[in-house]
């Protein structure tokens, strides 16, 4: 599962605008961005008079439409999808998932702050609160500070915390051991590994980069 980073703000502070210029940032850097927006309302996305629309409202539970530039699915919830579910689920091929909301989720989050249009940032502010972009640098109370225009900033700032930790180390290698036999790994299997673990370990609080990471599961087949 990729790291998750969450941008919160008070309406109207600008987050998805400034998700415009910082996601072209990072992809120029090289990384692959998925986002995520959290929308605590009716979900509404597939447009009236279209085919797919018409499925849906003729009772179809999922509706996809597939073509070769792109795959979009629409599906009935009976709740709010949990973010974990989704990043692991439908984010795997990402280095970094950004999403817009759920400031009530222990995520990592950043905040964006105009103190032009509020007198103070979000109350509430706890652990999960890791850089502060705003007009105001006094508003960060000793957070990482950036600037609205600095994206160049908040992209380094992001790629060095969540997604440096995933990259393998010069000469590093993964060893799976079953039964107490190694087994060989190919490279695709290998990498997969071991991006998969050093992502979700490094996700962790007190794990933010970690060097040797061992994982010993016991499996009784008398659970079978």
């Amino acid at each position: 599962m990729p790291p998750v980073v969450t941008f919160v703000g008070k309406p109207d502070s600008g987050k998805t605008t400034l998700l415009e210029k910082l996601i072209p940032v990072l992809n120029r850097r090289g990384c692959r961005v998925g986002t995520i927006k959290h929308h605590v309302h009716r979900f509404e996305m597939d447009k009236p008079g279209k085919d797919t629309f018409r499925h849906k409202q003729a009772g179809a539970r999922v509706v996809a439409l597939s073509s070769p530039t792109g795959l979009g699915v629409i599906s009935d919830t009976d709740g709010d999808s949990d973010v974990e579910y989704l990043a692991a689920r439908y984010f795997g091929d990402v280095d970094l998932v950004i999403a817009e909301g759920y400031k009530r989720l222990a995520l990592p989050k950043v905040e964006v702050y105009r103190s032009a249009l509020y007198p103070e940032p979000l109350a509430g502010r706890d652990e999960t609160w890791v850089a502060m972009v705003s007009d105001s640098q006094a508003a960060s109370a000793g957070l990482p500070w950036f600037s609205l225009d600095d994206c160049e900033g908040l992209a380094s700032f992001l790629i060095e915390t969540f997604i440096g930790p995933r990259v393998p180390v010069a000469g590093g290698r993964t060893t799976l051991i079953v039964d107490g036999a190694p087994i060989p790994l190919n490279a695709f299997v290998e990498g997969f590994l071991r991006r998969s673990l050093i992502g979700m370990t490094s996700s962790l609080k007190g794990c933010r980069n970690p060097k040797d990471i061992t994982i010993t599961i016991t499996h009784d087949h008398a659970d079978d």
